[in-house]
């Protein structure tokens, strides 16, 4: 009889693991890779002499699965839909012929997230295409660690994975120019910062524990978070723990997005 329920047990397992695709791509060819849920210690790593009290207290969170791009979100995919292109880098600002596969800047938390709404109503969906909390953000640059990088800790193997200060030539690349972290995930270190949904907090006394974004309350109505650092950043800024923020308005040649899906975009 334990073999049985032993054997029922396997396969169950084994049609999960089937059912779950790991990649999809969306109608204006956005690539998206499930990531799959569980739990991490969020926040500044106590082992390294890093972070300050904006990343404490380290506190874990525990999150279900989500679909995230692969890349930022492109000036190709931006115009799509928008029929605009705000970006610094484009034309003769970028050595490639074109900058369609570099990511968007120039690009507000305002402007991502009408983005956002723009591509839900575009496939008719509601409340489906998101900006990622700054807890998911931080879950996938860890990649199931808890190392400074999103690679591991030596700095060393930076200009392999980030397009940041040293490796930049004061300008975004294209998306997918550098390796991706242990998730398959790229352009997390530098190139554009990436907004999150949350408002900034000064610490995570009271942060949520299960992935949702921070919203609301005096001290976080004036800023949102960003993440990853940029081509303009040092190396300090692509710790997977860094933690930036701007006013939501402001508009700079360093800041971008990426999107996750919080349902099922095969369903």
């Amino acid at each position: 009889m334990l073999d049985f329920f032993k054997k029922k047990t396997e396969d169950t397992s084994a049609n999960q693991v089937v059912e779950t695709p790991r990649d999809f791509t969306n109608s204006i060819g956005m690539e998206f890779l499930y990531i799959d849920g569980g739990e991490f210690m969020m926040g500044r790593n106590p082992q390294y002499n890093e972070g300050g009290d904006v990343e404490s207290p380290s506190h874990p969170v525990k999150l279900g699965g989500f679909w995230i791009t692969k890349y930022p979100v492109t000036q190709e995919q931006y115009f799509k839909l928008t029929r605009v292109n705000p970006s610094f880098f484009k034309n003769d600002k970028v050595e490639e012929e074109s900058s369609r596969r570099h990511p968007v800047e120039q690009v507000s938390w305002f402007d991502a997230k009408a983005y956002v709404e723009l591509i839900n109503r575009y496939e008719g969906k509601t409340r489906f295409y998101a900006l990622p909390t700054e807890a998911q953000w931080e879950y996938v640059a860890k990649a199931g660690g808890n190392t400074r990088f999103t690679f591991g800790d030596s700095e060393s193997q930076l200009n392999e994975h980030a397009v940041y200060e040293y490796s930049a030539n004061a300008k975004t690349a294209a998306v997918g120019n550098r390796l991706p972290n242990r998730l398959g995930i790229h352009d997390l270190l530098g190139n554009v910062w990436e907004w999150c949904e949350d408002d900034f907090f000064a610490n995570y006394n009271g942060a949520p524990s299960d992935g949702s974004p921070r919203i609301g309350g005096a001290e976080g109505e004036s800023f949102k978070v960003r993440r990853g650092g940029s081509y303009k950043t040092g190396y300090l800024c692509l710790r997977s723990a860094f933690r930036g923020y701007s006013r939501p308005d402001l508009i700079s040649n360093d800041i971008g997005f990426r999107l996750v899906i919080n349902g099922n975009p095969l369903s």
